[in-house]
């Protein structure tokens, strides 16, 4: 996944990509409650969507920018709404992996 620089400065954008996924309007206001928790958590981040597969890459934390510098308690309160939003939806599985130093998380949504 390449990385962005609008999308992370403007969480809007990323809404907006959420919003026009064609995913159902469960997923999506699922979707944009993780958008909102990892932008209240100071973090920046990139969202692609293909069919049902989301995919965030977690770039940094601010202020410091640095790639794959992360607050911890950031990290935590992200996972925490993750680790909710599977529990709570049997239909969405969340996998999480590093890659080149960056968190990558991606969300499976069964929408048959």
């Amino acid at each position: 996944m390449d990385i962005s620089v609008e999308q992370c400065r403007e969480n809007d954008r990323i809404k907006d990509i959420i919003s026009k996924s064609g995913l159902p309007i469960k997923h999506i206001k699922l979707l944009l409650r993780v958008s909102d928790a990892i932008y209240i958590n100071a973090v920046n981040y990139n969202v692609s969507i293909d069919d049902s597969t989301v995919t965030i890459l977690l770039i940094s934390s601010k202020p410091e920018n640095k790639m794959g510098t992360f607050n911890t308690i950031s990290l935590n309160n992200i996972f925490y709404r993750l680790t909710q939003m599977s529990k709570e939806n049997d239909d969405v599985e969340t996998y999480t992996e590093v890659v080149e130093g960056l968190l990558k998380i991606t969300i499976k949504i069964n929408t048959s």
